[in-house]
């Protein structure tokens, strides 16, 4: 089975950017520009990996990236959050393990999905 990646953003040409480069290694990537269906599409989607990248600091997806990571529904899910434009990514792989070590950071997209997947791809689905 194919990891469904849900991309997340304002800017179509960099979602389109990042989704034509994660497809090329064979993930499934759906990319969502309105943000007010978010829940209903992890459902639908059956997520395994969010994928958060604003543009210039845009408030409603740094609002929706906090509503996910503070949310009790979704810990299982992995999540990456682009933080700068010099693509820096925050991987928020397990928000119920110790502090320390619940982020971690990469510098590139592909090392960003490696471990936010890692060891978590075949663990428990949305069951929403």
């Amino acid at each position: 089975m194919r990891i469904k990646i849900l991309l997340l953003g304002d800017d179509p040409i960099s979602l389109m950017t990042d989704g034509l480069l994660l497809r090329e290694r064979g993930l499934m990537v759906f990319t969502a520009f309105n943000l007010d269906n978010i829940t209903e599409l992890i459902k639908e989607i059956k997520t395994d990996l969010l994928f958060f990248d604003p543009h210039e600091s845009n408030i409603e997806v740094t609002d929706t990236y906090n509503k996910i990571v503070g949310s009790i529904y979704y810990t299982h899910l992995p999540v990456i959050f682009t933080l700068s434009e010099d693509d820096v990514y925050l991987v928020t792989r397990k928000r119920t393990t110790i502090k320390a070590k619940r982020n971690i950071i990469a510098d590139n997209i592909i090392d960003a999905v490696k471990l936010a997947l890692q060891n978590n791809h075949t663990s428990a689905k949305n069951t929403q």
